[in-house]
């Protein structure tokens, strides 16, 4: 949602105003030498500042957006989502974050052209103008580009890195609104994460993956500032040469201080019993399920609290989509139970926070997609088809499928 490391925060109401007249040169190398001095760190060379129109804008994040996650993934994406009842069913992926692009974007950092983009008119000031420089002057030192928007990483890294990136820029602009106060308070940088418009809330599940990298990304950074005593030096290191790997990391700083990784979870059986099937199933997408995954699809059936201790036992996790038949089907409507099918694994520390999770598990089956129990650890959804649930161990795994036969054949 935001791959080009395009703010959602700034941008005043007055636009027209006049207040483009604040990234004069002069005053960008102004907020420039502030950033440095609270960032501990110096610009190689000035950030070349560019006015663009928001159409220019929208076109520039959406070119970014579709490097970092293609059209076909978009849309497989949009299918899980709906399928696991993260996005309402007429919810439409693409018109969301073109939205939020149109809407809300008052300016952005683009690490591949190396440059800071303000929207005409959009009034952005100078807690704003902090928050991107920041990221200017840590790309000047560390390859920002990389981190958070690489198609090559995992989903749960891609959230991790995209975490720590924000959550450094936005720690100093908090640092530099307590130290330089201006006219707009610093409330109003992150009012716009949650919504488009006010007639227009954004679904839940996609406010909280913005609001994320942002709120959770600062806490971490200030977390590795204490370790190290106030200073820089372990951002430094995240940034460059360890970049955290997963969210529990970002959710739970010690887990990247020890260096711990995520171990390996495999689907590879569930494959097997869909070939074994027969039908013609392909597999559309998967990835690694991270810890704020897993709190996410959690969080309405189970609270927020709750969903964020069972997280805590995370170890690994993984998920994957399968179809029967083309992805796009005039009739069946996303989400398409009939043809779909898909497994979420996940690997905790103990057999016990295991055995909660499938509790949990369990409430979002029957409370979030209405699930009826049908048998122990089966549940029959609307529409005909079911979903499983089964704890071996240390692993949970749960699965949607169009039968309940298959579903807990699935899930192991």
């Amino acid at each position: 949602m935001l791959a080009a490391g395009a703010i959602v925060l700034g941008g005043g109401e007055d636009a027209g105003s006049g207040r483009d007249a604040i990234v004069s040169p002069a005053h960008v190398r102004l907020i420039e030498r502030r950033v440095e001095a609270l960032r501990d760190l110096r610009f190689r060379h000035p950030v070349p500042v560019a006015i663009v129109s928001p159409a220019r804008a929208r076109r520039e994040l959406a070119a970014e957006a579709e490097r970092s996650q293609p059209a076909a993934r978009q849309r497989a994406s949009e299918e899980l989502l709906k399928l696991l009842g993260l996005l309402p069913a007429r919810a439409d992926l693409g018109a969301i974050e073109g939205s939020v692009f149109e809407e809300q974007v008052a300016g952005y950092y683009d690490p591949r052209r190396k440059r800071l983009a303000l929207v005409r008119g959009a009034g952005v000031d100078d807690v704003t103008l902090a928050h991107e420089l920041t990221h200017a002057l840590e790309h000047q030192h560390a390859d920002l580009a990389r981190l958070g928007s690489d198609p090559r990483a995992d989903d749960d890294a891609r959230s991790a890195q995209q975490a720590l990136v924000e959550g450094s820029a936005t720690l100093l602009m908090e640092r530099y609104a307590e130290r330089w106060p201006s006219d707009a308070p610093l409330g109003d940088a992150l009012s716009g994460l949650t919504q488009v418009t006010g007639a227009r809330p954004l679904p839940q599940y996609i406010a909280r993956s913005l609001v994320f990298p942002y709120l959770q990304g600062e806490a971490f950074v200030q977390a590795l500032l204490d370790a190290d005593g106030g200073g820089w030096d372990l951002v430094n290191v995240a940034e460059g040469a360890r970049p955290p790997v997963s969210t529990a990391e970002i959710l739970q700083p010690l887990r990247w201080l020890r260096a711990e990784q995520p171990g390996p979870v495999s689907l590879a059986a569930a494959g097997r019993a869909l070939t074994a099937a027969g039908g013609g199933w392909r597999h559309v997408t998967g990835s690694t399920l991270g810890a704020e995954d897993v709190a996410a699809l959690l969080s309405p059936s189970s609270g927020l609290r709750a969903a964020r201790r069972l997280t805590a036992g995370w170890r690994g996790g993984r998920y994957a989509l399968w179809r029967r038949g083309p992805l796009a089907h005039a009739s069946c409507a996303a989400p398409c139970r009939a043809r779909d099918a898909a497994v979420l694994a996940v690997r905790t520390g103990t057999a016990r926070s295991a055995r909660r999770l499938g509790g949990a598990l369990d409430r979002w089956l029957t409370r979030s997609l209405h699930g009826r129990r049908l048998v122990a650890r089966a549940w029959r959804l609307p529409g005909g088809s079911a979903g499983a649930v089964r704890v071996r161990g240390t692993t949970v795994r749960a699965a949607l499928a169009p039968d309940a036969t298959l579903a807990r054949r699935l899930a192991g």
